[in-house]
């Protein structure tokens, strides 16, 4: 048997092809554009959907598979009428429309919270279902269906509606614990629930591709589609991430680290911070903890120093990290290049760096920002870890995980092993092996030890750990020292 998964984002789609034995068989992707008009921002759902069936069916007559996953961005919904015609195209999560609706919101903030595991922001589904129903009654009004990305594809796969659970929380109107969207919260917001799909488990069957497609690809036999899942969540699993107390780090242009742990909390401080509580395999739930300014700011830096050629090609990095003393630099850098992002949500955070003498070189201070980038992580770790998140191992991903001077500086910071991950598309991955683990009727954490391969971890060293620890303490004075200078 082979399995597919399909990686929705807002300009390229990935899919691959996997065996039972966890081996990528065949891999393509195609890109597309956003829509926009003047301050609006709209994902193309025409483009995507067409995108979509031409890469699955060129993926079926190149290395026929069983099963379909499809993993996507979040919060973005497209809006139906009774014919399944686009309504209302979806939105990004940086639309600035819902935010009015969101911020009358605040004032319901901690039972928000409570329920639905996320704050009250404009990027939510349920925000900006409100701010239609508001601005435009007469589009509301021949409403029939909200469907997310990955959910809109299933459906005009199968014919079926269902939102995973992970999908479902990107909303703001789903009770993370019970389950099912809220009727209190929908009551609330003022929107009707039956625009929202039936929730299901990621992995959940949820029908045959439909028969005029399947025979366009020329498949003689059926093909299932399975429940898929916020492209954090795959992403994790793709990590080979399964279990309490383990995390994944994506380490690409903006740094998301997922952490995995067992019991939501009810404080509202931890929506505050940015954290949200989301629902993820086997009664689990994930956060996320971000970092607007990951390989964009190494990019900026290694720019200044090398041309395109050399950084496409590695030479950049190689001649930065040759160069990298053992010990701290002792430059603090700030990483809020693009601002703030968790747990201080903070758009108008600007970065810094402190500390600069005439003797540090070039690759000095870019060993001080990738110390930065660590710490910022401990910071949002030892953030977290007030509201029941614990670190125990990480699996790096993306194109900072190449560099192993990094992985061992994380390593020390974090006091926790690092471990690469050998096959760099764990979001694909993750959606493939929600198809295998359904229909090979095997547990995750088994399909995960066939799927996912690692390679020898980065440890902690205790005298290193030391030294680090000590800047970490002047690092976290950073923030709130220089705020009042921007």
């Amino acid at each position: 048997m082979r399995f597919l998964g399909l990686d929705i984002g807002t300009t390229r789609m990935k899919c691959g092809v996997y065996d039972e034995r966890g081996i990528l068989q065949y891999a393509d992707s195609v890109d597309y554009g956003e829509r926009q008009r003047g301050k609006e921002s709209y994902i193309d759902i025409d483009a995507i959907l067409s995108s979509a069936l031409a890469l699955l069916k060129k993926a079926y007559e190149s290395s026929p598979f069983d099963s379909v996953a499809v993993s996507s961005l979040g919060e973005s919904f497209v809006l139906l009428d009774k014919e399944d015609k686009v309504l209302f195209y979806p939105m990004l999560y940086t639309d600035p429309r819902g935010k009015d609706e969101a911020e009358a919101q605040m004032k319901n903030a901690e039972r928000i919270f409570q329920i639905a595991g996320v704050y009250p922001q404009s990027m939510y589904s349920a925000y900006k279902l409100a701010w239609i129903k508001n601005n435009s009654p007469e589009i509301y009004a021949q409403a029939s269906k909200a469907l997310l990305v990955n959910e809109y594809i299933s459906y005009k796969l199968t014919g079926i509606r269902a939102i995973d659970y992970s999908q479902a929380a990107r909303t703001g109107a789903f009770s993370i614990r019970e389950k099912v969207f809220s009727d209190e919260l929908c009551d609330l917001f003022g929107i009707d629930k039956k625009l929202f799909s039936p929730a299901v488990a990621s992995g959940t069957l949820i029908g045959e591709v439909k028969g005029e497609i399947s025979l366009d690809w020329g498949a003689e036999k059926p093909v299932f589609v399975v429940a898929g899942g916020h492209d954090q969540v795959c992403a994790t699993l793709g990590s080979g991430v399964t279990e309490n107390g383990a995390c994944s780090d994506g380490m690409g242009t903006v740094e998301c680290l997922t952490a995995v742990y067992e019991t939501p909390s009810n404080e509202a401080d931890m929506g505050a911070c940015g954290y949200p509580n989301v629902p993820f395999l086997d009664g689990l739930y994930c956060t996320y903890l971000l970092n607007y300014s990951c390989g964009s700011l190494t990019r900026w830096w290694l720019s200044s120093c090398f041309s395109e050629k050399e950084i496409k090609t590695g030479v950049a990095f190689e001649k930065m990290e040759k160069d990298f003393t053992e010990n701290p630099t002792g430059i603090l850098v700030l990483p809020y290049f693009a601002g703030a992002a968790t747990p201080y949500q903070d758009v108008e955070a600007k970065g810094a760096l402190l500390n600069l003498s005439l003797t540090d070189t070039p690759s000095r201070i870019y060993q001080g920002v990738l110390e930065g980038l660590c710490f910022e992580m401990k910071l949002n770790l030892e953030v977290a870890g007030k509201f029941g998140v614990r670190a125990k191992k990480l699996v790096a991903t993306g194109g900072g995980s190449a560099s192993e001077k990094w992985l061992q500086m994380k390593a020390d910071i974090l006091g926790i092993p690092v471990y690469p991950l050998v096959e760099k598309e764990a979001g694909i991955c993750g959606a493939a092996m929600l198809g295998a683990a359904t229909l090979l009727k095997k547990e995750m954490k088994e399909v995960a030890k066939i799927f996912v391969k690692t390679d020898k971890p980065k440890t902690p060293r205790k005298e290193m750990q030391k030294l680090y620890l000590q800047e970490y303490r002047k690092y976290k004075k950073l923030y709130k020292t220089i705020k009042k200078f921007y």
